[in-house]
């Protein structure tokens, strides 16, 4: 089975094109359109791996990765950020809040697809 992967942005054409990009990689792909939505999601179809933006209208990237960190059941769910924040602390915030990795935008598809393979389980990858 192909890797589920959730992307979550506030911008709709951001999440179509992530996952029209990532399915041609071999992903199975969701999206959601604001945290809440995404922790939704989370409870009722666990991914195998989460590509988050950090700027969203209700909960941003960082509460979002705090709070699946806190829950057993998510805490070890590989969380790639996918963000257009150019400050430099923003990775670094990302990274102390629990994020599995920091990208910026404009993202290579190709990298950002090597990042999230490089971060699942073994058992999703089927590597030993």
């Amino acid at each position: 089975m192909p890797p589920k992967t959730l992307i979550v942005d506030d911008d709709p054409e951001t999440c179509l094109m992530l996952s029209h990009a990532l399915k041609m990689l071999g992903f199975e792909t969701d999206y959601a359109l604001s945290g809440a939505q995404a922790l939704a999601k989370i409870h009722q179809n666990m991914p195998d791996a989460m590509i988050l933006d950090l700027m969203m209208p209700d909960t941003d990237g960082f509460e979002v990765i705090r709070y699946l960190r806190a829950g057993p059941a998510t805490a070890g769910l590989p969380i790639i950020v996918v963000t257009a924040i150019g400050a430099p602390e923003a990775e670094e915030q990302s990274m102390q809040a629990g994020a599995t990795a920091f990208l910026r935008k404009p993202v290579s598809i190709h990298h950002l697809g090597e990042t999230v393979r490089a971060h699942l389980p073994h058992s999703v990858t089927g590597q030993p």
